[in-house]
């Protein structure tokens, strides 16, 4: 069976229990493009509102370690303090991209698959370390695009800088007036009118491959005939063995049904196809009340238990015909057939009365 459902065609679309494995292992359709597009709008606003405080706080660094003070520490061969300030101050500085970085990188993937949280791709898979595998891998459609995509962003990228570099060509001749502060304002500047085109080409980016990933994971879930029946199969339960148990019920209900019989007052029929047993009782209920109906050799079964318990037989074909077809075992005789009913009911009381006044 597992051969011939290789052997298939996939052409069937995934099915949600199917997508929920394939989320459960960890395979979503997400792409890197987007967390270093959200990553370069970040860092970039992250230069332009802190530029000037991180280049105050590395020039302060360079005149406290590159000063007098460090013709002393050096003379007093204690370099400790020196260096756990730098490292205090330069940890401080970064430590604000790292948790922009880290925040910007969660938020594409919410963005993209929710939130999920798997160990799957954590355990060891041996096709991963498979040669044929990792072959099979290398020359696969992804590879390709990935390749492809790999050139094209470089190339992307190259050309974004190039363009940008361009339109301050007049400009950069000009620095050898300026001081060094105003160089590095104005480095920072360009850095961050860099990173903003290159994150708007990696957002369009981004959008495109979206789109292939979602579609290359569309491929990948798809279904077999066959795996679609055996994954109903195994949801739903083994139709011979749900048909054998509704069987059971039934003949279980039947039995129950046919118990009740010999308590009715009257068996209406139409007269050999159908029988309906009714049982009234005004203490209890206002309607008469539906004991026992079949069909065929269910009927006969009714009528013959009537003739064995001496329950009166009334022929009634238009009657026998709506109740079977309209109302169920247990239910209350409704309004609209309540006065037909009640004629047949009124008949039998009559003929009872008559067997007890002659007996």
């Amino acid at each position: 069976m597992a051969g011939d459902s290789d052997l298939q065609e996939k052409t069937e679309e995934a099915t949600p229990q199917r997508r929920d494995e394939f989320r459960k292992q960890g395979q979503v359709a997400q792409t890197r493009e987007l967390s270093s597009a959200l990553a370069l709008f970040g860092l970039s606003l992250l230069m332009y509102f802190m530029g000037k405080l991180f280049l105050e706080q590395f020039f302060e660094i360079y005149n406290e370690l590159y000063s007098t003070q460090l013709l002393a520490v050096m003379k007093s061969g204690d370099v400790v303090p020196a260096i756990a300030y730098a490292f205090k101050k330069i940890f401080l500085l970064t430590l604000p991209v790292y948790v922009m970085t880290f925040i910007l990188g969660m938020a594409s993937s919410v963005l993209q698959v929710g939130f999920l949280f798997t160990n799957e791709t954590l355990q060891p898979n041996l096709k991963k370390i498979n040669p044929i595998e990792g072959f099979k891998r290398m020359f696969s459609l992804k590879a390709v695009v990935e390749g492809i995509k790999a050139i094209f962003k470089f190339s992307l990228v190259g050309i974004v800088i190039y363009f940008v570099l361009k339109g301050e060509v007049d400009v950069i001749p000009k620095l050898i007036y300026a001081e060094t502060l105003q160089i590095l304002y104005y480095l920072a500047t360009l850095i961050v009118k860099t990173m903003l085109a290159i994150g708007s080409v990696m957002a369009v980016l981004a959008g495109l491959d979206y789109m292939f990933q979602r579609f290359d994971m569309e491929k990948q879930m798809r279904m077999t005939k066959q795996e679609v029946k055996e994954e109903v199969k195994s949801r739903e339960g083994d139709p011979l063995i749900k048909a054998r148990i509704r069987k059971v019920q039934k003949e279980m209900a039947n039995r129950r049904m046919m118990n009740d019989v010999p308590k009715a007052d009257v068996i209406i029929t139409n007269p050999t196809h159908l029988a309906i047993a009714l049982k009234y009782q005004p203490e209890k209920f206002a309607a008469p009340v539906i004991l026992a109906k079949g069909a065929d050799n269910i009927a006969k079964k009714i009528r013959e238990m009537a003739t064995e318990h001496d329950i009166p037989i009334v022929e009634n074909k238009p009657l026998a015909r709506t109740i079977f077809k309209t109302l169920e075992v247990g239910q209350l005789i409704p309004r609209e057939l309540f006065e037909a009913v009640a004629e047949v009911l009124a008949y039998v009381f009559k003929l009872r009365r008559k067997r007890k006044q002659n007996g």
